[in-house]
């Protein structure tokens, strides 16, 4: 039983990979230097998640279709989140999980296209109003500027500009906005 319970497990694994490599385009996710100055302040582990989170966003939903895109280069320009992170309400004791803000992403790159052809790639989006924060986690609203990208993406949308509000407020909790 123990036998047969591994064969189907590694036959699982190997039809996920093979879906995988064929479903879709390889992604590669940076950050770029102006949320890395930010790391010290946000906790270089919520740079990785934010990385992860983007280029686990776009590989399912490009997978899931048909696309022409055989290769993105990626980079996170600026983040923020709707709570503070563990190293925020580190250095900040009057922050809790309970601080609440508005947050969202900016992401630019480079898409490559099956047929060789390049098209850069510029995206952002912000949530305006705090009433819908109500239930949002650490980087809730960048997680949705994620899959806003991903979806423009797979319909054969590639955003070339930066369009809607961009960051407000403070950039950070306990911080000031020092972007653009």
């Amino acid at each position: 039983m123990r036998k047969f319970a591994l064969m189907i497990g590694l036959s699982l694994a190997a039809a996920a990979g093979g879906v995988h490599a064929q479903g879709g385009p390889r992604v590669h996710v940076n950050i770029g230097p102006q949320l890395e100055r930010r790391a010290g302040d946000l906790g270089r582990e919520e740079l990785q998640t934010l990385r992860e989170d983007l280029r686990g966003e776009v590989e399912r939903t490009l997978a899931r279709r048909a696309s022409p895109i055989v290769n993105l280069d990626l980079t996170i320009e600026a983040a923020q989140s709707n709570r503070p992170t563990m190293e925020e309400m580190a250095r900040n004791p009057g922050l809790s999980l309970r601080s609440v803000g508005v947050g969202g992403a900016r992401v630019s790159g480079v898409a490559t296209f099956a047929d060789g052809h390049t098209q850069p790639i510029r995206y952002q989006w912000y949530e305006t109003d705090i009433q819908n924060e109500r239930a949002s986690g650490t980087w809730s609203d960048a997680g949705r500027s994620f899959m806003f990208l991903a979806n423009d993406l797979a319909e054969g949308r590639v955003p070339d500009a930066y369009r809607g509000p961009g960051p407000s407020g403070t950039g950070g909790f306990g911080r000031p906005w020092h972007g653009e």
